[in-house]
C-alpha cells in the first residue's frame, strides 16, 4: 500500500479462501459482482478511465450504520500489481482513506487481505468513538461474502448488525 504519512487508524481483516488467486481477482474485479458480496456495499460504478489501472476512478456508497449512514465518494486507483494487489483513495466525511486488496496463494487456494487506512483529523476520531470496530465489521462481512460467493455461489444479502454498535 503506498504509504504518505501515517495513518490515524488501520483496519486490517484476513481470509482464507479455497480457489486460486486469479479466480479471486476475476469476481474481484468486477465491481458489477460486489453486490453479490459486499452487503454493505448500496453503489458501485466505474466513471473514468479503463477499470483497475492507475487512475480510474469509481463512486461507490457504503452503508456503515449509525453515526455515519451511508458514505460515498470517488475512489482513484492509486496502485496495481500481477501478485495481485489493487489500492485505491478517497476523501469522505472530512478524512483521507486507502483501501488495498492483495490476494497471495497458500497451500489451500488464497489469504485475501483487506486492508484500510484512515488519515487526517476526523480520522482519530474514528478511534475514539469506536469507529474502527464498525470498519472492521462491514469489512469481515465483504471478505466473508467474498468466500461465500467464490466458494459456493451464495449471495450475501444482509450486513448482519447489532444495536449496540
Amino acid at each position: 500500500m503506498t504509504k504518505k504519512r501515517k495513518p490515524r487508524a488501520v483496519v486490517e481483516d484476513r481470509i482464507e479462501v479455497a480457489a486460486s488467486p486469479e479466480v479471486l481477482w476475476s469476481c474481484f474485479a468486477d465491481l458489477s459482482k460486489w453486490y453479490h458480496w459486499f452487503p454493505a456495499l448500496t453503489e458501485a460504478e466505474w466513471i473514468s478511465g479503463t477499470p483497475w489501472t492507475v487512475g480510474a476512478q469509481f463512486h461507490q456508497t457504503v452503508q456503515f450504520g449509525f453515526p455515519l449512514g451511508k458514505v460515498g465518494g470517488v475512489a482513484t486507483i492509486i496502485e496495481v500489481s500481477a501478485a495481485p494487489y489493487v489500492a485505491w483513495q478517497g476523501k469522505g466525511v472530512g478524512m483521507e482513506a486507502i483501501h488495498g486488496f492483495r490476494f497471495d496463494a497458500t497451500a489451500g487456494g488464497t489469504e485475501v487481505l483487506s486492508r484500510h487506512e484512515f488519515y487526517g483529523t476526523r480520522a482519530l476520531l474514528t478511534r475514539l468513538f469506536f469507529l474502527t470496530r464498525r470498519v472492521h465489521k462491514i469489512y469481515r462481512a465483504a471478505l466473508g461474502g467474498l468466500k461465500a460467493y467464490v466458494e459456493t455461489g451464495t449471495i450475501q444479502l444482509k450486513m448482519p448488525m447489532r444495536s449496540n454498535e
